[in-house]
């Protein structure tokens, strides 16, 4: 069988820029085009491993390695946090396109045209799924509520739509769709507004609120009736709460 190492060079620089822009673009990393083609030239070092007689587990070492270093040449080193992510998504991404592209290891038309374009399909659908994915669960949040003494935990999402107060102390209403016991007694009601039909909403005063290790005082916890249509959320977080979470 003849290998063509400039092909492959190339094609190994071609697929790994490829991967350097999907982990900036995801990242919102904004990484600069001539560090980039700088990682990816490194990345296109491992087509020489395939000349060197070594086995898997120093194979498994080096491309880690090489990986690396295309990470803090193309995005930098800021501190451990922020190298690791970028490493996890490298690693991510390869494996998961290289699993699709495994299916299309065919003789019959597995060649270098139709490798770059399935990957550069493959690589488009995959950010476009993570980016959704990241839009989709960025706003939600574990929260946890204080009423009268007694603790509950709730899925959270930051309804910026929210903007609801009750009329008097104008303090900030979060919704919840879960039946909580409350005496008639402690009760605020507050009237609301939703798609011109006014409404009043049973209310109960919170002792305190946390959201990742922020306490939130003076906030209403309203009652909803009806289960709100967002996965897995049955807290929805008042427009308030925005940038203090």
């Amino acid at each position: 069988m003849i290998i063509y190492v400039d092909l492959v060079f190339i094609l190994n620089v071609f697929l790994d820029f490829i991967l350097l822009m999907s982990v900036s673009v995801i990242l919102n990393r904004n990484a600069k085009i001539k560090r980039m083609i700088f990682g990816s030239l490194l990345g296109g070092g491992s087509t020489f491993i395939l000349f060197v007689s070594i086995n898997q587990y120093y194979l498994f070492l080096l491309k880690f390695f090489l990986g690396l270093l295309m990470i803090i040449v193309t995005f930098g080193y800021r501190n451990m946090k922020y190298t690791y992510n970028n490493m996890f998504y490298l690693l991510t991404i390869s494996f998961s396109i290289s699993g699709v592209l495994y299916l299309f290891n065919d003789k019959k038309i597995y060649n270098y045209f139709i490798l770059i374009i399935t990957f550069v399909i493959v690589t488009f659908i995959y950010i476009k799924q993570i980016r959704k994915f990241q839009n989709n669960y960025a706003n939600y949040y574990s929260v946890i509520i204080y009423l009268h003494g007694k603790k509950m935990n709730f899925n959270g999402f930051l309804d910026t739509g929210n903007k609801l107060y009750d009329n008097y102390h104008h303090r900030p209403v979060i919704l919840v769709d879960e039946k909580i016991p409350f005496d008639l007694m402690d009760v605020i009601y507050v009237p609301y507004v939703s798609l011109n039909n006014e409404s009043i909403l049973k209310c109960l005063k919170a002792d305190k609120i946390i959201i990742n290790n922020h306490i939130f005082n003076n906030y209403l916890v309203g009652l909803s009736e009806k289960k709100f249509q967002i996965d897995g959320i049955n807290c929805l977080l008042h427009s308030e709460m925005k940038g203090k979470i």
